[in-house]
């Protein structure tokens, strides 16, 4: 697993490595890894335009084993990294990619290896935060369309229950519906998907994408977003149009 920040230079490494960080009070804080200077102070009004992962010096200090992400402005005062430049600094982190407790292992030289956070602490709290009402928003649309769509059932069918009949069987029957849901016909979307997988089978070039990358369990599905919806599609799928469909397989 590759590290989140570029890798270090020997000159900074050299300057930077585990020297003090100025503070007022009588706690120890130490450079684990060094950053480079910004070319304008860290309340700078353009500092987004200005900063980039390379800028970011990892501090670790000793009496509450708390890493900071901090800054290193044009004025040689440190700051820490505003949480609203996370996402700019570290871009495309993937919640399932951050590993077990946010540690990773880095060398910086032949003789030196530190434990340091994979991205910070802080960014992970608020992925997963924005993970889990994301979650329960989904749940919550999924539910309220299963209820809509029941209402609306019962006021066609008047109350009464009916048997899901679900698409087009080859004998027409006085029970069949010639499309559920006024739905296209399985017959069609049968046809439609044989002819996609025939072709995808003929293909050299063409990669189909797996919706359920990176998920080991149905766990790991239900907790993301748009994993959920896909999976929540296939269940849908199979429920009108899969029974048939699947014992002709």
């Amino acid at each position: 697993m590759e590290f989140t920040l570029p890798a270090l230079k020997q000159q900074s490494f050299s300057k930077w490595f585990n020297k003090k960080v100025p503070r007022t009070d009588n706690m120890e804080e130490r450079i684990v890894y060094p950053g480079i200077k910004l070319s304008c102070s860290t309340k700078s009004r353009d500092l987004r335009s200005e900063i980039t992962p390379g800028h970011i010096f990892i501090t670790y200090e000793k009496e509450t084993e708390k890493f900071y992400h901090k800054v290193l402005g044009s004025n040689n005062q440190f700051a820490l990294l505003p949480k609203r430049l996370y996402s700019h600094c570290f871009h495309n982190i993937n919640i399932h990619s951050i590993p077990p407790n946010n540690r990773i292992t880095v060398r910086l030289t032949e003789s030196t290896s530190v434990i340091l956070p994979y991205i910070p602490d802080d960014f992970v709290t608020q992925k997963r935060s924005k993970r889990g009402s994301m979650v329960r928003k989904t749940r919550g649309a999924v539910k309220k369309m299963k209820l809509e769509h029941d209402e609306q059932l019962n006021s066609q069918w008047n109350g009464k229950k009916k048997k899901y009949v679900g698409w087009v069987t080859q004998v027409l029957s006085p029970d069949t519906e010639t499309a559920g849901d006024a739905g296209i016909n399985g017959f069609r979307l049968k046809a439609y998907l044989r002819d996609k997988l025939q072709e995808y089978e003929n293909a050299l070039l063409i990669t189909v994408p797996n919706p359920f990358a990176d998920s080991e369990n149905i766990s790991d599905i239900c907790n993301d977003p748009e994993q959920a919806v896909a999976l929540t599609t296939v269940l849908h799928f199979l429920h009108h149009y899969g029974r048939n469909f699947l014992k002709s397989q």
